[in-house]
């Protein structure tokens, strides 16, 4: 079932500087977080809230990260992403990406052309990253509302943290969520 309960969010605070040791942080940790367990894990990060001054930057960063991501057999050296756990598994993640691909816009996400290190494409339940941008998540809503589970996530501007607190709020209470900040307080 591709319907949430919640979906958790990463919210990179807009005091964080391009280029900085804070913002290599939030791009390795997002990208881990896709990638580990080729996204299927009830804690990964389904929703990137980033200040919409900073949204191509992480679009072409992240873009650029999930580019290197080596799918296939993981005891082959390099591979960064296995497969997910059955083929029914693909079969509902495709169905939500699907769904998801309505209302926004897929930046990333190479679905049927997309190189295997090792495993079967026909015997295997193997998926590649899938990165969208949402520019209207207030009108646009099924991102808040549809877990494609497996390793989706969607970037989201906000204007100000006030709306980035409303944004992760549609989220229905996330089981986890992380604010990415240079500043302490």
């Amino acid at each position: 079932n591709a319907e949430a309960d919640s979906l958790n969010a990463a919210v990179l605070a807009p005091d964080v500087k391009v280029g900085g040791d804070i913002w290599y942080r939030f791009l390795n940790n997002v990208v881990t977080d896709i990638r580990q367990k080729a996204g299927q894990k009830c804690t990964a990060v389904r929703r990137i809230l980033v200040p919409a001054s900073l949204v191509d930057e992480v679009r072409t960063a992240l873009v650029g990260r999930l580019k290197k991501t080596s799918i296939g057999d993981p005891s082959i050296e390099g591979v960064r992403m296995g497969a997910l756990a059955t083929r029914t598994q693909v079969e509902r993640l495709r169905e939500a990406v699907d769904k998801l691909s309505g209302q926004q816009e897929m930046v990333y996400g190479p679905l049927s052309d997309f190189e295997l290190q090792g495993g079967s494409r026909e015997h295997g339940a193997f998926f590649p990253p899938v990165l969208f941008q949402n520019s209207k998540p207030f009108e646009n809503t099924l991102v808040h509302e549809v877990e494609a589970f497996g390793p989706v996530s969607t970037i989201i501007p906000y204007n100000d943290l006030e709306e980035a607190a409303q944004l992760t709020a549609l989220g229905k209470g996330s089981l986890v969520s992380s604010i990415v900040s240079s500043d302490d307080n």
